[in-house]
């Protein structure tokens, strides 16, 4: 089986963080979900398929291995 290698969708990441046994804090990616959220009016927010990633077979993730920025 060949391993297939993928980036976390910038587009529609989500950033948290965690405390590893040392005390440090430190930040974690999380795969999106595909969509995003848009403000299209007014307190009017709508969630759409992610631009880089919601039309994907696995949405959230994208093909190839991407440095992060």
């Amino acid at each position: 089986m060949t391993e297939s290698i993928r980036t976390v969708c910038h587009g529609c990441r989500q950033v948290t963080q965690y405390r590893d046994d040392a005390g440090s804090i430190r930040p974690m990616v999380l795969p999106g979900s595909g969509t995003v959220w848009a403000d299209r009016a007014p307190g009017g927010m709508v969630e759409q398929p992610c631009p880089e990633c919601g039309d994907g077979e696995d949405p959230g993730w994208l093909p190839g291995f991407v440095s992060p920025v």
